[in-house]
């Protein structure tokens, strides 16, 4: 049986799973978000305590995912929990290093403007640095969405659902086609998410930023702030 008949006979069942697939993908990932987002909000001006939070996020990034589902299947049993979980703590990394290098590129000299026409530190940081950084605070979630969807095919080793039991199936049976009926809708899944945070983060990025004044919401700034977010 080819790809294409496989599909055909079982486009129900690989459509649902694909379904499963990213609902599990974007759920660690937003966990991921709720943590390391914030945090990273707090702590990047504690150069002590984001150099620890660095240092375990890196730490868990270099664990193999299929040693640290094994891991935490000891804690969280079989199933889809163990997955999520794991999905959330390799998320961490990537958005909590985007958060604190979008915040440390934005221009100080805008910082200490909106603080002489009358803003808070905090208003500051939310009026100001987090809309200048948010570019690079979407690459980090885009980083870690894309990376959740790969990582997310070995969550069968552990009883989790997604596209990964296709996979499995297909190795078992030795059929090239089942194997490609789940490689590849993960693949698009990752391809498509990619481009589409790309273009939010490309069209963030193209707004002028806005000066703060009193009394009133921000004004434009003649600014606007651009970036990659690389790891």
């Amino acid at each position: 049986m080819n790809l294409f008949s496989y599909l055909v006979q079982n486009m129900s069942t690989v459509t649902q799973t694909a379904g499963i697939h990213a609902l599990l993908s974007v759920e660690g990932t937003v966990l991921g978000a709720i943590v390391a987002i914030p945090f990273g909000l707090w702590a990047y001006r504690r150069n002590g305590v984001r150099r620890i939070a660095a240092a375990v996020a890196e730490t868990i990034q270099t664990i193999p995912s299929l040693a640290l589902l094994a891991i935490l299947m000891i804690w969280f049993g079989i199933g889809n929990t163990t997955l999520v979980v794991a999905l959330f703590l390799y998320s961490l990394m990537p958005m909590l290093h985007n958060t604190v290098e979008g915040l440390l590129s934005v221009d100080p000299q805008l910082v200490e403007v909106a603080k002489a026409l009358g803003m808070s530190s905090r208003q500051a940081l939310f009026r100001v640095q987090v809309p200048l950084a948010a570019p690079i605070i979407l690459t980090g979630f885009r980083v870690a969405l894309v990376t959740s969807i790969g990582i997310a095919t070995v969550g069968v080793f552990i009883g989790a659902a997604g596209l990964g039991s296709i996979i499995y199936e297909g190795m078992q049976v030795q059929s090239a086609s089942q194997i490609f009926a789940g490689a590849l809708p993960a693949a698009l899944m990752a391809i498509v998410i990619d481009g589409l945070l790309a273009v939010l983060a490309a069209r963030a990025g193209s707004k002028k930023a806005r000066r703060p004044r009193r009394g009133g919401p921000p004004r434009p700034l003649q600014t606007t702030t651009e970036g990659d977010g690389s790891i």
